[in-house]
């Protein structure tokens, strides 16, 4: 597992979004300021459109949206540089929400405190690997839609297919390009969980994605389509409840913008328990070794220890310690024999080295 998760000291075996309300709430307060942003070229020019009426902002929102297209015409010249910068804009905030993705992934796969320091290190390291499975997904996403979407064109320009029933087989082919779109983004988001909870390259985590969703297919798109399905009646929720409300008052505004963003609050939290879900689901098809902690090498053996087992080469050498002295009787009979065969004892070679040791050690 990556290093950052042993630096806590443990690997979260059982990865719940609630463990991490406040690495959420960092992730949403990104998209915040960044959708700030984005939105703020488009408010401030029809907001200038409609300065003048006595209702100020509040007929943007009529029925019917007459006064909306007709301050859209007006202001046409000064929404065109104001689209190109949000879109470059978008760009770069599609590129750098991988920041706290990749940091909400790691806090989730962690155990214990998380500190700034880990969050960091957890939104840098991958950012490589994410930055390639987004453009790829992006790649395969516009593909796939666009091929369907041309196909479901095809047929309903055939000439024995009326108006209608053309209409009902082109709204059929997109539903079913934003299906396969929704799964290109289910594999994508296993592919990142991949490569923050392995420390994975781009191909790896692909991999590990693909094996992730042959292991468990069924309960992967049924945990993420019913999160999904949740976050969408949520959201629907939010804005009935935000036109009944209304915006004629600064008030009215105000409670309207906070139901709003409670009910995106509330999508973010589920999209952490998808990724909660994913982290588990992968963690079975990565090897053991990355998802149990580290174990510190041995420390080498002491020389004390070396000194108390020798090798055997050098047992060999000293003789079979088994093997019984030569009684005194076959000892040769001529004394610079017996004193060679002295000298070849060991017992007697190691008393001498001692001898000439303590000799040394005393001066």
């Amino acid at each position: 597992m990556s290093t950052m998760n042993h630096a806590q000291g443990t690997i979260e075996e059982r990865p719940l979004a609630r463990k991490r309300p406040g690495v959420v709430l960092l992730a949403y307060a990104f998209r915040l300021v960044a959708a700030f942003l984005i939105a703020w070229p488009y408010a401030v020019t029809l907001g200038g459109a409609v300065s003048g009426h006595p209702r100020g902002d509040a007929v943007l929102f009529d029925q019917g949206g007459m006064l909306l297209l007709e301050a859209l015409r007006r202001s046409t010249g000064a929404l065109r540089p104001a689209t190109s910068s949000s879109l470059l804009l978008f760009v770069l905030v599609c590129f750098l929400s991988l920041l706290p993705l990749a940091a909400l992934l790691g806090a989730l796969g962690a155990k214990g405190r998380v500190t700034a320091r880990d969050l960091g290190a957890w939104a840098l390291r991958p950012i490589g690997t994410f930055s390639l499975l987004l453009g790829a997904a992006a790649i395969v996403e516009a593909i796939l839609g666009g091929v369907v979407i041309g196909i479901g064109n095809a047929v309903a320009r055939r000439e024995t297919i009326d108006l209608r029933a053309a209409d009902q087989i082109r709204i059929g082919f997109v539903a079913g390009a934003l299906l396969l779109v929704l799964f290109v983004s289910v594999f994508h988001d296993l592919a990142r969980v991949a490569a923050v909870r392995g420390e994975l390259g781009f191909r790896a985590s692909i991999k590990r994605a693909f094996a992730a969703l042959r292991n468990a297919p069924l309960s992967l798109l049924v945990g993420w389509s019913s999160r999904a399905a949740l976050g969408a009646v949520l959201l629907g929720a939010a804005l009935v409840v935000a036109s009944r409300i209304g915006v004629e008052r600064q008030s009215q505004v105000f409670a309207g913008f906070l139901v709003h963003q409670a009910s995106v609050l509330a999508v973010f939290f589920l999209r952490a328990s998808w990724l909660a879900a994913a982290i588990r689901h992968v963690d079975r098809v990565l090897p053991k070794t990355m998802t149990e902690p580290l174990v510190p090498a041995s420390l080498p053996e002491t020389p004390a220890e070396n000194d108390a087992e020798p090798p055997q080469d050098a047992l060999a050498d000293a003789g079979d310690p088994a093997e019984p002295p030569a009684p005194l009787g076959v000892l040769a009979s001529n004394p610079e024999e017996n004193a060679s065969a002295e000298a070849s004892d060991p017992a007697s070679v190691r008393a001498e080295e001692k001898v000439v040791t303590e000799e040394r050690l005393d001066a």
